[in-house]
């Protein structure tokens, strides 16, 4: 197997689009490469957009029902991803079998016009982010609306995937790694840090996860995965969606803001903003902030996996400070 760059992702792009039907000549632009690589395509006139997926993240069966779920939303209204089945009727495509590089899921979709992003984390923890509170508002009617339909739905996953349950966030084995095994969390920051894990478990537990307030999630709502589109924002990117509790998604779409000056006018505006489509109580705000802590804890675990990455540094220098502070908040109270 080789290491898959631009050259390996565009060719298994273009057996991809003989797999789907379209002529495997057809000029693709590379849009992005993060976790998968995106490339944009124009099909008959109409602009759409192929995703060959990072090798091995998800099985076929939980590939399958994070489509069979986005697509659930796109027909109850709610603003995401339109995909296109292959002409088999598939959700995705396996293309590479015969590549060096292997097997890789490939799904199309149709593009998305958009501004551009939400936000980005950086400028968000470096306080330096201009965001209107408005747009959080906008941002919390979405959030709601994934929920509302959900519920609605009854939707039910139909394979298991990494649950942000109890045990995923702050169990023995979290599902993105132990927060505690960053080398810079030492002193009364560890002590801190491992005494607000203790009061996350207790309110957690105490919280439950009857379905009004646990069910299938996004999971990972940062600004960079919701599009500024002319009719309004749109949530991308379902790869690490699962099960979990609805304040998952609203701690997620807070977190990195928390270091930001105007961190209580977003805060507010996003719960305003969710609370015209679904309520929420008492409880819920109670537990938020063991949520949102929990959140950050989910980041420094899968940092400390991935020392020498410069995203995982940035987590483990520059926003270890503000989770510590998260902490020594959560167990003050």
């Amino acid at each position: 197997m080789i290491a898959v760059d631009l050259a390996a992702a565009t060719e298994l792009a273009r057996e991809a689009l003989h797999a789907y039907g379209i002529p495997s000549d057809t000029p693709l632009r590379l849009l992005k490469n993060r976790e998968n690589f995106v490339f944009a395509l124009a099909v008959d006139g109409v602009d759409h957009v192929l995703r060959v997926h990072r090798r091995g993240y998800h099985s076929d069966a939980e590939l399958g029902c994070e489509l069979d779920f986005v697509r659930a939303l796109h027909a109850a209204g709610v603003a995401v991803p339109a995909f296109v089945p292959t002409p088999a009727g598939d959700g995705f495509c396996a293309v590479g079998a015969e590549h060096p590089a292997g097997p890789h899921q490939v799904d199309l979709q149709l593009l998305i016009e958009n501004s551009g992003n939400f936000g980005d984390e950086r400028t968000a923890v470096a306080g330096t982010a201009e965001i209107d509170p408005g747009d959080f508002f906008e941002l919390g009617r979405l959030t709601a609306r994934v929920h509302e339909a959900t519920e609605r739905s009854g939707y039910a996953m139909a394979v298991p995937r990494d649950d942000w349950d109890l045990d995923g966030l702050v169990g023995a084995r979290p599902a993105w790694g132990d927060p505690l095994r960053i080398a810079e969390l030492v002193g009364a920051d560890r002590a801190d840090v491992g005494a607000a894990i203790a009061r996350i478990r207790d309110t957690l537990q105490a919280y439950g996860a009857p379905p009004h307030r646990f069910g299938p999630i996004h999971a990972d709502l940062t600004p960079e995965n919701v599009l500024r589109t002319p009719t309004g924002l749109v949530l991308i990117d379902f790869d690490d969606f699962a099960a979990g509790w609805h304040l998952f998604d609203i701690a997620t779409a807070l977190y990195f803001f928390t270091p930001h000056p105007r961190y209580p006018d977003y805060r507010d505006a996003l719960f305003s903003g969710y609370e015209s489509v679904r309520p929420l109580d008492d409880a819920d705000r109670e537990a938020f902030p063991a949520i949102l802590l929990a959140r950050g804890l989910t980041y420094l675990g899968w940092a400390a996996d991935r020392r020498g990455e410069p995203t995982a540094e940035w987590h483990a220098t520059t926003v270890l400070p503000h989770l510590v502070r998260l902490a020594r908040t959560l167990i003050a109270d």
